[in-house]
This record gives C-alpha cells, sequence and structure tokens, in this order.
C-alpha cells in the first residue's frame, strides 16, 4: 500500500509476478521442499508435510519457530515462511497465485469484504465441518460469525483486536490525568495537554491504509449506523453527517492536537516513548510496538475506548479480525486444514496470545496483557457494540481509494469538501458497476 512511484511499483509486481509463479530462487526453493519429509514423533516414524505460509509481516517468521514444534504435535504439517515486507506485494503474491498451480497453502488475510471477495471467487477452503471439531474442543463459537458467508465458515481467527487509544501514562500522571468517560473530558484532555507544551495525538501516513483510522472513529463515535449504511453504499461521502464527522477532524489540525506524521513501524513507538506526544490511535496489536520500545503494557502506557462524540451513539468500538485461511487449490488442502485446527488447540492458541497478542479465541483462556483484559473486561461489563473497521467493511477498491484521499485530507486539511467529493465520485461509480 506505500506508494513508492512508478518505476518501484512495476518492479515490485514483476517481482512478485515471478515470486507467485515459482520464479524466485528463495520461494522456489520452499516450493520444492514441500511434498514431505520423514521425522520421528513419540518414537515412530511419520511423514511431515511443509506447506507455505503467506503473510506480510516478516517478524511472524520468529512466530513460525515457536509454533512449528506445537504444531508437529498436532499435525502432520509445519508451515514455511513466504515474509513480506508490506501488504501490497503481499496481496499480489496471493493473488496471482490463485491463478497458477502454486496458490498458497495457508495465508493470512483480512475479514470483511477483503475476505467475501476471495470466498465469493471460490479461492478459499471451506472449514464448515471443521468448526463443529473446534467448538467442540472450546473455541468461542462467536469467533466464527465474522468467517463466515453464506452458511459458510472458511479459515480460522488468528487474532482479533479493538481499535483503542494507547496513552502514556507518566504524562498522564504528571498532568493528573485519566482515561475520558466523555467526550467533553477527552477534549479537556487534549487542551490540558497543549496547555503545558506537549502534542496530544500522534500521527501516520506512511501507508494507504493509515488515512481511515480517524474518519472512522469520528463518524463511528458520531453515528455507528450511519457509518454501517455508509460503507455499505446506502448513504453518501457527501450527507451531512459525514460532512459534520470531518469538520470535527479538521478541528483537531486547527487547534494542533495532532502531530506530524511519523513511520508507524519505525517511528511512532520511541517518539511515545520520549513524551513526543501522549496518545496514539491504532488496533491494540500496536501494544507490541511499544514493548518492543522498551515501555511495560499497564505501567508505562495503557488503553481506553474512544468515548462517544455524541450521547445518542452510544458505546462502540472498531474491531479488526485476522483470519488464517487456506487456498482452494492448494496442493496440500487438507493438511493445510489439519494444521489450522491444531492452532487453534490450547497449547498452540496460549502460544500465539505471547506472541501475537488479541484476545483469545478459545473460551478456557485469558490474555496475560492487562491491557487486552481490561479491554475486554471494559467492552463486556457496558456491553460495548462492535464495529468493523473500515478496512473491511467496504470493498477494497473503495477502502483504498478512501484512505488515500484521508490521508490527502490529513496532509492539506482544507481539502475538506474536494476529498469527499473525489470519494463520492468513486463511491457512485462502484456501486452503480456492482449493484
Amino acid at each position: 500500500m506505500r506508494q513508492k512511484g512508478m518505476i518501484l511499483l512495476a518492479f515490485a509486481l514483476f517481482a512478485t509476478l515471478l515470486t507467485a509463479c515459482g520464479g524466485s530462487d528463495s520461494k522456489n526453493a520452499t516450493r520444492s521442499g514441500m511434498p514431505s519429509e520423514t521425522s520421528i514423533a513419540n518414537g515412530q516414524e511419520k511423514e511431515t508435510t511443509r506447506a507455505d505460509f503467506f503473510y506480510d509481516n516478516p517478524a511472524w517468521t520468529d512466530y513460525l519457530k515457536e509454533i512449528n514444534p506445537i504444531l508437529l504435535k498436532n499435525s502432520n504439517l509445519e508451515l514455511k515462511g513466504v515474509p513480506y515486507n508490506e501488504p501490497t506485494s503481499f496481496q499480489t503474491a496471493v493473488r496471482v497465485g490463485f491463478t497458477t498451480d502454486n496458490a498458497a497453502d495457508i495465508f493470512k488475510w483480512w475479514n470483511g469484504y477483503r475476505m467475501k471477495e476471495l470466498v465469493d471467487a471460490g479461492h478459499v477452503a471451506d472449514m464448515t465441518e471443521q468448526w463443529k471439531e473446534m467448538v467442540a474442543d472450546g473455541v468461542d463459537p462467536a469467533m466464527a460469525e465474522t468467517l463466515t458467508f453464506n452458511g459458510k465458515t472458511y479459515g480460522i481467527p488468528a487474532g482479533v483486536h479493538y481499535w483503542v487509544m494507547f496513552y502514556n501514562k507518566k504524562i498522564f500522571d504528571k498532568y493528573g490525568l485519566k482515561p475520558p468517560a466523555t467526550w467533553e473530558e477527552f477534549l479537556n484532555i487534549n487542551d490540558t495537554l497543549k496547555s503545558n507544551g506537549v502534542t496530544p495525538i500522534g500521527t501516520t501516513t506512511v501507508d494507504v491504509w493509515n488515512g481511515f483510522i480517524w474518519f472512522e472513529e469520528f463518524m463511528a463515535h458520531s453515528n455507528p449506523d450511519f457509518y454501517t449504511r455508509l460503507v455499505a453504499g446506502q448513504a453518501k461521502y457527501t450527507d451531512p453527517e459525514v460532512v459534520e464527522a470531518m469538520k470535527q477532524w479538521k478541528s483537531f489540525y486547527d487547534k494542533g492536537y495532532f502531530a506530524k506524521p511519523l513511520d508507524f513501524q519505525n517511528e511512532i513507538s520511541p517518539a511515545f516513548g520520549k513524551g513526543e506526544f501522549a496518545m496514539f490511535m491504532m488496533g491494540s496489536w500496536y501494544s507490541d510496538y511499544f514493548k518492543g520500545a522498551g515501555l511495560t503494557s499497564g505501567t508505562d502506557f495503557g488503553a481506553f475506548v474512544l468515548p462517544a462524540v455524541k450521547p445518542e451513539a452510544g458505546n462502540v468500538v472498531i474491531s479488526e479480525v485476522t483470519p488464517f485461511l487456506v487456498s482452494e487449490k492448494s496442493k496440500h488442502k487438507e493438511a493445510a486444514i489439519q494444521a489450522l485446527m491444531a492452532l487453534t488447540k490450547k497449547e498452540a492458541n496460549e502460544k500465539v496470545l505471547l506472541l501475537y497478542g488479541g484476545v483469545p479465541i478459545r473460551t478456557d483462556l485469558q490474555s496475560t496483557d492487562p491491557i487486552i483484559t481490561g479491554l475486554a473486561s471494559e467492552i463486556n461489563e457496558r456491553k460495548i457494540k462492535t464495529v468493523t473497521r473500515f478496512w473491511e467493511a467496504t470493498p477494497s477498491e473503495l477502502a483504498e481509494y478512501a484512505s488515500s484521499e484521508f490521508i490527502r485530507f490529513m496532509h492539506n486539511p482544507g481539502q475538506l469538501d474536494l476529498v469527499l467529493q473525489n470519494i463520492q465520485k468513486k463511491a457512485d461509480q462502484y456501486w452503480t458497476e456492482n449493484q
């Protein structure tokens, strides 16, 4: 999703096509070793299948080193990582693979429209029957909801996360601040920080998808029902409800609440730790980035759900589900399905929680992260309504275009009207062609 220029993009796509079709030596080595190899488990030899696992976070390579020994105990398959540094080349490789004989065996993806598009095209293996067994083993049946389309369930939820406002606890303590219960309290926090020379909120625009973050927050916390209609093409981006939310967003720039954009992968965490800004909005998975910068969850930083902009909006939180899926054309489809089932076993899922974070998908597990446990309790006790993240809640084509326009707005808030007009023009074209 990064825009690196046409030459680099063309090169990246060309390289990706070679990769997906077996032209890359490193990826081809993965394929050449796939059929099987003999290993010894419990004193007995067994055939082990090595399956390609495609993902767009290179850090998951370490995750595989931890999870494969557990996986081999519960299946005859181990995962061979096929990492990509960013989402664009990753998505291209997975999609191109569907058209060849080298479809990814297992791949990380997104829920909502992005998953539905693959399901509708017949690219994803059905796991409806396997879910019955997983639920009987302790997987929360509610976790199947976001992975179910037309009565069939696909893949497993590798991660379930909420979108929250992280805050620097030392800064909050210094100025006598606490997580807000109302929008007025949130505005007072920003004003207090600003008056003491602290920039309230960090931002990022390094990837196209970063653009939707604050748009969905202002929309969902102002009018969640309208937001749901908007992403489904039943309302317009030029409607008064959107204009009002965008003006509120613009007012944060006018008041100096936002810091200059930084790279969320490399710059946000250390800047947050140094107190260059006091808060940062991101998925709860970002807790690991702070920990990587030497910060301690619950001690150095906390998190809260953004309060309602309007009381009538009620309490809502953006949710994000990361599924692991099996390609319908995988050469090792049945073994790959068994591997995903093995990942939901208690021992394996405990390891996933330690390495990947998020809300447990099993009813017999609890997170050890105080932020996650606190959020889960808060959401349950206050009966906070979950709303699907913009990136998955609307068709991919619209999500990507709208996010790029929102980044235009972030760099030049004065273009508010032009941005909304451009997005609506794109939406009109899409929904006309796809109704």
